[in-house]
């Protein structure tokens, strides 16, 4: 039948739902010893400002352009502390029991996509992004893995070069958003799965070669720490040598 999926593009529609469903859980609600990302972006931010403080509902909370130079600063942080969680293998490690993927993904990996979720998510929410909105999950899960920012728009059907919001991505059907999930899906069958969707993924997909590894890896964190805050400071995908 027309609709007939092949073993390699019913895999990636699995692992694509595992992922998006990491992110949510990851990002919203936390898993084990690691927190939602809101809550550890304004506990971050709490730390920073001490007593000048305010929550995100009082109406004595300075905008976010206000706040530019604290928020630069909890994003280094939050940064600074995931690369740390991911060179720590016994936290990592600690979380696969935690992390149930169906798919073929060693724990320690699943753990690590988690760490970086977390990370990606806590960034978007203190650049002013709405991390509940499964289309701004997408975006942000897609860059936590180690999707290229240009590739990013690419899915999207956005032109390189330009800028990419909330507005715009809301416009976008949640079916597409689907749709594009399994291309994540595709990128762990290429990174775990079968030969032939490495292949297919290497001609259709390109990606961020080696941002995330087999085995947990800080330096990795690190990059795409850098690139999820360069791409969504201002909604910027240009295309930028990492640095």
């Amino acid at each position: 039948m027309a609709d007939e999926k092949t073993p390699d593009e019913g895999a990636a529609e699995k692992a694509g739902k595992w992922v998006a469903e990491l992110a949510e859980k990851v990002m919203l609600n936390g898993v084990g010893p690691v927190s939602p990302s809101a809550t550890w972006a304004e506990d971050r931010l709490a730390r920073r400002q001490g007593s000048a403080y305010r929550a995100p509902d009082d109406e004595e909370r300075r905008s976010s352009d206000d706040m530019k130079d604290d928020i630069d600063a909890v994003v280094a942080r939050i940064i600074k502390e995931s690369v740390a969680a991911s060179g720590t293998q016994g936290f990592v490690t600690g979380l696969g029991g935690l992390i149930t993927a169906g798919i073929t993904i060693p724990a320690n990996v699943a753990a690590s996509f988690a760490v970086n979720m977390r990370m990606a998510g806590a960034i978007a929410y203190l650049r002013g992004w709405d991390i509940r909105d499964p289309h701004v999950r997408t975006v942000v899960m897609m860059l936590a893995i180690g999707m290229s920012a240009q590739n990013v728009l690419a899915a999207f059907g956005v032109k390189i070069g330009q800028k990419i919001g909330e507005q715009m991505l809301k416009k976008i059907p949640i079916a597409a958003i689907r749709k594009i999930n399994e291309k994540v899906g595709f990128f762990l069958i290429a990174k775990y799965g079968t030969k032939r969707a490495a292949i297919t993924l290497a001609k259709g997909i390109p990606i961020l070669g080696g941002i995330v590894g087999g085995a947990v890896d800080a330096s990795a964190t690190a990059i795409i720490g850098r690139a999820t805050d360069r791409a969504l400071r201002d909604g910027d995908f240009q295309v930028q040598d990492p640095k």
